[in-house]
């Protein structure tokens, strides 16, 4: 008996196998960089309660003022930059109970220090990195 046959099986099971994982790979779109967004929003300390629906975010964070906010957070424009670095730009919309933020004056944001630490504001970006395949904020 000759273990031949065997291998012969299982090489074309491992060629799609990697086939298929190497179509897994994360490349950078609209939906992922939105994700992102959402998910660094939910890394500030004291934002909980993050619902989504569509590009409609709400949820309690800090006000700015050492006291909690209900935010309404509406993104307005998300596009992929591919000239240069790849980055993914977001313009947004951000409510504090009620009440709309003003918008931004050049480099200035009314935001709250802690969203604007961890790179969101009103108009905001972030890097594709090619190797974590993941955004980066800055």
């Amino acid at each position: 008996m000759t273990s031949q046959p065997f291998p012969r099986l299982l090489a074309p099971a491992l060629v799609m196998t990697a086939a298929g994982l190497t179509g897994c790979a994360v490349e950078p779109n609209d939906t992922n960089l939105k994700d992102s967004f959402v998910a660094q929003i939910e890394s500030v300390g004291g934002v909980s309660g993050m619902t989504r629906n569509g590009d409609t975010l709400t949820f309690s964070g800090p006000d700015g003022q050492g006291d909690t906010a209900q935010w309404q957070v509406q993104l307005d424009v998300v596009e992929l930059v591919t000239e240069g670095e790849l980055r993914g730009n977001i313009r947004s919309v951000w409510v504090r109970d009620g009440t709309p933020l003003e918008a931004p004056v050049g480099s200035m944001s009314f935001m709250p220090v802690p969203f604007l630490e961890t790179g969101i504001a009103q108009d905001c970006y972030a890097i594709w990195d090619e190797d974590t395949r993941t955004w980066g904020w800055t």
